[in-house]
C-alpha cells in the first residue's frame, strides 16, 4: 500500500537538459567560435603579407639585376609602377654618402611599396627596402 506522503518523497529522475543549460552552452560555444574566427582571419592577413613580402623581394632582386646591368645603373632617384603589379611602386632615393677604403660611395634605398586602397588615403606601405651602394662619381 502506498500512501501519499511516500510518493511525494520518491526521487525523480530527470532526463535531458535544462533550459538554462542549453542557453550556457551556446554562449560557450559562440564565444570559442568567434574567438577562432577573428585569430584565422588575422592569420590569414598576416600570412598574405608575408606572401606580398616574399613576392616583393624576389622583384627587387630581379629589378635591381636589371638595372645595375643597364649602361646607366641604379638610379638615384627615381620611380615607378612594379611591372604585372599595378598595386605596387618601386623608388629609389639616396640616403646618405660613405666612403670605404678612400672610395666615396652613395647610398642608394631601393624600395617596393605596395598601395592599399585609396592612394590618397594613406601613404603606401613598404615591402622591401635594400639599400645598396655605388661609387660617388658614376651617373
Amino acid at each position: 500500500m502506498h500512501c501519499f506522503r511516500c510518493r511525494s518523497r520518491l526521487v525523480t529522475r530527470r532526463t535531458g537538459f535544462a533550459l538554462l543549460e542549453v542557453i550556457v552552452g551556446l554562449v560557450l560555444m559562440a564565444t570559442v567560435m568567434v574567438g577562432s574566427l577573428l585569430s584565422f582571419a588575422a592569420h590569414q592577413r598576416q600570412r598574405r603579407f608575408a606572401d606580398a613580402k616574399l613576392s616583393a623581394l624576389a622583384t627587387a632582386d630581379d629589378m635591381l639585376d636589371r638595372l645595375s646591368g643597364s649602361p646607366k645603373g641604379i638610379p638615384s632617384q627615381a620611380q615607378g609602377i612594379v611591372p604585372n603589379r599595378p598595386n605596387w611602386l618601386w623608388r629609389t632615393q639616396t640616403v646618405g654618402a660613405i666612403t670605404v677604403a678612400q672610395i666615396p660611395l652613395r647610398v642608394i634605398r631601393f624600395e617596393i611599396l605596395e598601395v592599399t586602397g585609396q592612394p590618397s588615403a594613406s601613404s603606401p606601405r613598404p615591402l622591401v627596402t635594400i639599400d645598396v651602394v655605388k661609387p660617388l662619381g658614376a651617373e
